[in-house]
Order: structure tokens, then C-alpha cells, then sequence
């Protein structure tokens, strides 16, 4: 929930002692200012979060490069296809999204998306790979990729 007052009330009733439940995950965007239409707004968003029965739930692989030249896959079923680019729509038109997805094993987890200026300093973020026995990056000069996002600080370490 963005773009009202509510928001730090509204999430506040999904933390405990300072830790946040897996449970109560949720992300909606309202590009509404009207009190009036955020209960509205936030029961649509809640029945659509579910899928019916007979829908398949949106399984995807995400494997990235081990190291420079190598691959990088992506490996989906439609559902989750079709999410991935309903949440690109809303990365290029806000900015940033946080999409829900889940691999075959059901352990689920966010991908966050950034649409960045063409003037970005690519120089100055990390880069992606991840075979530390190839390339180990040097934490002290590199931005994390979590530090890009501004919309998302509390769910990102």
C-alpha cells in the first residue's frame, strides 16, 4: 500500500517485536489518495491475491550468471509468466514492484524489479554473479543491489 497516510498503520499490524511475518507478505500498490475508495481498493486486491482451485500456482527458476560469459536462465510455467510481466508494466511505469513467486519445492520468495534512469551508475553497483569460487566481489566498493530499491527498505536486508 502506497501514496497515503495509512500505510505505516496499515503495515505496523504485520510486525511483532521487531521481526516481520513471513506470513502476512503482501504488497499492494493504490494510486489512491481518496480514503473513501482505500478499503475498496484493498478488498479487490485481497480477493485477487488468491488463485481459484483449478488454476495453476506460478512456479519460477530464476538461475543466475555463475560468472562473466555464463548464462543466466529463467524458467517459468504461464502463470507466472504472465505475473512477471504485469509486474514489469508496473516497474516501468513506478519504478520498482516486488512480485510473490515460488519454486517447485513451494519455498516462495520475492524478486524485486528496478527500472533505473539511462544515467545509472552501473559502475557503482556489485555485479550479479555468484560462483564465489570464480569471482568473490569486493564488498567495500560495490552497492548492494538491495540498496537501489527506495520503495521497499523494510523488506530488503
Amino acid at each position: 500500500m502506497e501514496n497515503n497516510d495509512l500505510y505505516d498503520d496499515f503495515v505496523s499490524q504485520f510486525w511483532g517485536g521487531g521481526q516481520r511475518y513471513w506470513e502476512s507478505g503482501m504488497d499492494t500498490y493504490l494510486d489512491i489518495y481518496s480514503p473513501e475508495t482505500v478499503l475498496e481498493q484493498l478488498n479487490q486486491a485481497y480477493k485477487n491475491h488468491f488463485y481459484e482451485e483449478d488454476e495453476p500456482t506460478p512456479l519460477c527458476h530464476i538461475f543466475g550468471q555463475q560468472m562473466w560469459h555464463s548464462n543466466a536462465y529463467l524458467i517459468a510455467n504461464r502463470t507466472a509468466l504472465i505475473e512477471l510481466k504485469e509486474a514489469i508494466d508496473v516497474a516501468l511505469k513506478h519504478k520498482e514492484i516486488r512480485l510473490g513467486l515460488s519454486p517447485s519445492d513451494g519455498e516462495g520468495y520475492d524478486l524485486f524489479i528496478k527500472c533505473v534512469e539511462d544515467d545509472f551508475e552501473w559502475e557503482e553497483l556489485e555485479m550479479p554473479y555468484h560462483d564465489r569460487d570464480c569471482y568473490v566481489p569486493d564488498e567495500t566498493v560495490g552497492i548492494p543491489p538491495h540498496k537501489v530499491f527506495k520503495q521497499y527498505k523494510r523488506h530488503l536486508r
